[in-house]
């Protein structure tokens, strides 16, 4: 092999070793992942509690409970001692998009836009309670009380609800609330923010 040879083929070699290394790049530039946390168990498989995740679309609706919440509303509240972390989750055409908080105390509640309504809660839960929460209704229910710790409030919404779901097994919110009055207290400071129309 001449000296030409050798140095075309190192050329080619070169050429093509960037050239994959610039299509992988590429790939990963701008790359979006969603996140879906595992859920609690007090949720499973019913309307307004997202417990599987998977590819279908979330509702769509003008409130987002991740930028709703500002770090203010969420230090005021004591609310702020994670980050949010974003939740995306789906089953039987039902869907939920929102995210998980962890307050200071040390319990933990998801708050998310979905497309169930309160009927379709009611028909799942028929001893859910209904209760005001603004001027709007809402429903209260333990999705699993074999589980204890947890609560589930969704707040009416034009096209769905707003699902908040409080997460307390070991009862440690500050003032010792219930976790449903804890849900409560959460979803009427939550529901002044819900656009009007929504």
């Amino acid at each position: 092999m001449n000296g030409r040879g050798y140095t075309r083929r190192w050329a080619m070699a070169s050429f093509v070793a960037a050239s994959v290394l610039t299509v992988l790049l590429t790939g990963c530039d701008g790359e979006t992942t969603s996140s879906a946390p595992p859920t609690s168990t007090t949720g499973a498989n019913v309307p307004g509690t997202g417990a599987n995740s998977s590819a279908e679309a979330a509702p769509r609706t003008a409130f987002d409970p991740c930028t709703a919440l500002t770090p203010q509303i969420l230090t005021e509240h004591q609310w702020d001692a994670l980050p949010p972390a974003p939740k995306q989750n789906s089953t039987g055409g039902i869907s939920w998009k929102g995210c998980r908080y962890v307050a200071r105390a040390g319990y933990s509640f998801t708050i998310q836009t979905t497309n169930g309504t309160l009927d379709q809660v009611k028909e799942k839960f028929p001893s859910a309670a209904g209760i005001p929460v603004g001027s709007r209704n809402a429903l209260r229910y333990e999705a699993r009380p074999d589980v204890p710790g947890g609560c589930t409030i969704n707040v009416e919404m034009h096209d769905g609800s707003l699902y908040i779901l409080v997460d307390d097994p070991s009862g440690k919110h500050p003032r010792k609330l219930s976790p449903c009055d804890n849900a409560t207290d959460i979803a009427r400071a939550i529901a002044p923010l819900l656009p009007a129309g929504s």
